[in-house]
């Protein structure tokens, strides 16, 4: 009876104890403080790479967007010059997108480590009382079978919780970030580099300059009434258009694919597939150690209530 009692009121040290972050500590002194200023250094220098990368296609973008709708009139009709690129356009367009949202995604986790790194000290101290609550439903009152199984559960869910809080999820990032630098992070430098490089000629002066050029003559209204001028000189702007496109489509094209897959595994793949296998990996052990099967424990008390029905029946019947 005595080391029961001695075993409760550890057990609500160990809770006062978590409450005021000594088990943090303790913790973090193990090497689990590495880790988690491991993984903001890497959340926050992806941050930083992706804002770069996001006001470069800004940037390009702006220019593109002059091209996209510009029109090069004739008096009968106009044309949208812009549905030339359209198909450049959106995929700079679609390149942004996934940069601000990668962007966001990778601020947001950041975030959310340093939350749990805030808050993750309570929830240790709520799995102690649950624990505490078990203990003593099993030890003062066992012929509450129920009640037993159902705190039971209830101590495995904030175990798996806690765990997760305190290591799946910053050895999730940190796993991801491992293989996000030999595989997501290349492809992401390699299209960011890329993009760079034609920054200067998509910016909205060198498109002035390069396809439309401000030394154009005021026309008077018979060069505008007449066709085969005007005819001419949007020939022209096509013709310069398609050769200064010609040989940016492509690649354009290859850097946009990369990114959206680089930021993909980056910002969901790899940390998701990580915290999937972790979690799964963890359930089952704490399931399996404390010996919880749920299809076990429901049967145990239907059992239990079948039992109580059907033999107060059988009482009442064989009193009669």
């Amino acid at each position: 009876m005595w080391k029961r009692i001695v075993i409760i009121l550890l057990l609500l040290l160990c809770c006062l104890a978590a409450i005021g972050g000594h088990f943090d500590r303790l913790i973090g002194k193990v090497g689990l403080d590495k880790i988690t200023d491991s993984n903001d250094q890497y959340l926050k220098e992806s941050f930083n790479k992706s804002v770069a990368v996001f006001l470069t296609l800004s940037a390009i973008k702006s220019g593109m967007a002059i091209i996209e709708g510009s029109e090069a009139g004739i008096v009968v009709f106009n044309l949208e010059v812009g549905d030339i690129v359209q198909s450049v356009y959106d995929c700079v367009d679609i390149a942004w997108k996934t940069t601000l949202a990668g962007s966001t995604i990778l601020l947001l986790t950041r975030l959310i480590l340093q939350t749990i790194c805030t808050i993750d000290h309570w929830f240790l101290s709520v799995l102690f009382f649950a624990i505490t609550g078990f203990l003593v439903s099993r030890y003062f009152i066992p012929q509450r079978v129920a009640l037993s199984h159902l705190l039971k559960e209830f101590v495995v869910f904030l175990l798996v919780l806690t765990i997760s809080l305190y290591l799946i999820l910053p050895f999730s990032v940190a796993g991801a970030s491992l293989l996000s630098k030999r595989i997501a992070i290349p492809l992401i430098a390699e299209a960011q580099s890329g993009f760079n490089t034609i920054e200067k000629d998509f910016s909205a002066e060198s498109l002035s300059e390069n396809i439309f050029p401000a030394d154009e003559k005021d026309e008077g209204f018979l060069a505008k009434i007449n066709l085969k001028t005007q005819y001419a000189k949007v020939k022209i702007k096509i013709i310069k258009m398609g050769a200064f496109f010609k040989d940016k489509t492509r690649s354009m094209a290859i850097w946009t694919i990369k990114i959206i897959a680089g930021y993909l595994f980056d910002c969901l793949v790899f940390p998701v597939t990580f915290f999937i296998i972790l979690f799964i990996f963890i359930k089952g052990t704490m399931s399996y150690l404390l010996g919880i099967k749920r299809t076990e424990t429901f049967k145990k008390d239907l059992d239990l209530m079948f039992s109580k029905y059907y033999g107060h029946r059988f009482e009442k019947r064989a009193g009669a």
